[in-house]
């Protein structure tokens, strides 16, 4: 059954169509502006579209009945459908049995995030015979044509300058026009390995799921059975309530030590001193410039040092909102852009993390065990590991916006073809168009920054042999084979020189190395851990 009751078609009322990722008061308060009523909808058939990590179902599911509740104790009027209904599968027949059952069908909706829900919403008119306004998406600081003038601009529209423009606009951390302390960017304080990790590290808040939450648990195991993780141990928050209270304990616990520690990785430690509100931010619980402000009044009452508080809101208004910007602008042919042409198929362990490398088996184990892994994890291990060998940039792209609790279209895809792979150069130039180099390493970086290797059966020390690590030989061959196209690389001067010392016996030695590797244990024949 429907959630609430329907008003007769006379009353001919607009509906506020609100989505998943747009659980803002914000939002909500166009309905009562309005007089409109808001319209949910849990599509089962969107869903189960992607193989969606069960957690991240739980939570979206979650925070958008928590949201409707909310709404309806605030007095709006809510028509929500949820999974259990048996009469529809979709948003589309929830539309037509919305328009029949109140007679309008007039749809407000602010536009939405991702571009494959814009490009779908702009078939709906024609296909249901309804009518769609919509308002801007304020859920994000950017303007989506101010970013593009502003990209049209630039010769080189890095992040850096975009992050200084935004901090002026939002007067974070600034001295009149000068930043506060004298530099724009602390990231250089910021990369303290993995040795020098402060202990003990402060606990996660978890949030027992209330009686909502649970039967939002046993609706996602009971129709999607078959999608990677599980429901068991879901703590997350998914009200506006708890995600304010996630925010004070990062806040008060974990910001102080986050900037010098933020690459660090550590085996058995998921989160150490990262925040985990990117799904809070990402689904509209918690607003950006609130928890930039939030942050930037740590450091000015004293609880929080300074290279850790514009490490943070470099994350919140700078990157996150570059890359929505750069997501905007450029598709939809940036999600296919392939600079290196890779074609490797993604190996069947990325979903279950049965790997023999021990940092990619807690790294991508921890993404099917929680749906979460810290950007160190993200950047310089998986993509780092993906770009080394080869996979097609649009399928670990998937991989990711499936698993990942944080995922939307708009963040995964600048992040993975852009950033984590390097892939984004535009058809017949050589530099990508987000980061000016790729992010592959060998196993130094990761021994450095992590105690991965402690307990690896693969030695960081060694290029060649059977005890070497993957990583060496991956990157030195990457290095040789595609050092032509880096050699007028600023960034890449070292590197590359580095690579042509090798002697001649032992990088063809690495090159069959890296080829029985990947037929073994990316190409997935006989691979056996």
């Amino acid at each position: 059954m429907r959630e609430s009751k329907a008003v007769t078609k006379s009353a001919r009322v607009p509906n506020l169509w609100i989505f998943e990722d747009q659980l803002s008061p914000v939002i909500a308060e166009r309905a009562a502006a309005s007089e409109m009523r808001v319209f949910m909808v849990e599509s089962r058939r969107a869903f189960a579209a992607w193989p969606f990590h069960k957690r991240r179902l739980t939570f979206l599911v979650a925070a958008m009945r928590h949201f409707a509740e909310d709404l309806r104790t605030a007095g709006h009027k809510v028509d929500y459908f949820p999974l259990r209904e048996t009469n529809y599968l979709d948003s589309i027949s929830a539309i037509r049995a919305q328009v029949k059952a109140t007679g309008s069908n007039l749809f407000f909706v602010t536009r939405p995030s991702e571009h494959h829900t814009q490009a779908w919403l702009d078939t709906l008119p024609t296909l249901l015979g309804i009518e769609i306004r919509y308002f801007d998406n304020d859920l994000f600081l950017t303007n989506r044509t101010d970013f593009a003038d502003w990209f049209g601009r630039q010769r080189k529209p890095v992040m850096e300058m975009f992050y200084r423009r935004a901090r002026i606009t939002h007067g974070l951390l600034m001295d009149d026009d000068r930043p506060v302390g004298g530099k724009w960017n602390l990231d250089a304080a910021n990369r303290k390995p993995a040795r020098s990790v402060p202990r003990p590290l402060p606990a996660v808040p978890g949030f027992a799921p209330d009686a909502i939450t649970l039967a939002a648990m046993r609706d996602v195991e009971r129709h999607f059975p078959t999608h990677p993780g599980s429901t068991a141990g879901f703590d997350l928050p998914v009200t506006r309530v708890d995600a304010r209270r996630a925010l004070d304990d990062f806040l008060a616990y974990r910001l102080p030590s986050f900037g010098p520690n933020e690459d660090a990785m550590l085996a058995g430690e998921a989160t150490l001193f990262h925040s985990v509100l990117s799904p809070l931010i990402n689904a509209g619980l918690l607003a950006p410039l609130d928890i930039a402000r939030a942050a930037e009044r740590e450091f000015s009452e004293g609880r929080a040092p300074l290279n850790s508080v514009e490490g943070f809101i470099r994350q919140i208004v700078g990157w996150r909102e570059y890359v929505y910007g750069i997501y905007w602008t450029l598709m939809p042919d940036y999600r296919t852009r392939n600079a290196r042409q890779s074609t490797r198929s993604l190996p069947d362990w990325f979903w279950n993390g049965d790997i023999d490398l021990n940092c990619l088996r807690h790294a991508i184990g921890g993404v099917v065990e929680r749906g979460y892994a810290h950007h160190i994890q993200r950047l310089m291990i998986i993509c780092n590991f993906a770009t080394l060998v080869g996979l097609r940039p649009q399928e670990v792209n998937d991989w990711f916006y499936a698993m990942f609790i944080d995922a939307h279209d708009w963040v995964v895809t600048p992040n993975v073809v852009g950033m984590g792979m390097n892939s984004d150069a535009p058809p017949g130039e050589s530099e990508g168009t987000i980061a000016t180099k790729p992010y592959v390493s060998s196993a130094a970086y990761i021994n450095r920054m992590s105690d991965y290797c402690t307990d690896c059966r693969y030695d960081p020390s060694s290029r060649t042999g059977d005890d070497a690590c993957p990583f060496n030989f991956l990157y030195w061959t990457f290095l040789k084979h595609f050092g032509p196209a880096y050699s007028k690389n600023p960034r890449m001067t070292m590197m590359l020189k580095n690579a042509d010392r090798i002697d001649a016996d032992e990088m063809n030695e690495m090159l069959q190395q890296r080829k029985r590797f990947i037929r073994l244990t990316v190409d997935g024949r006989a691979y056996a851990s």
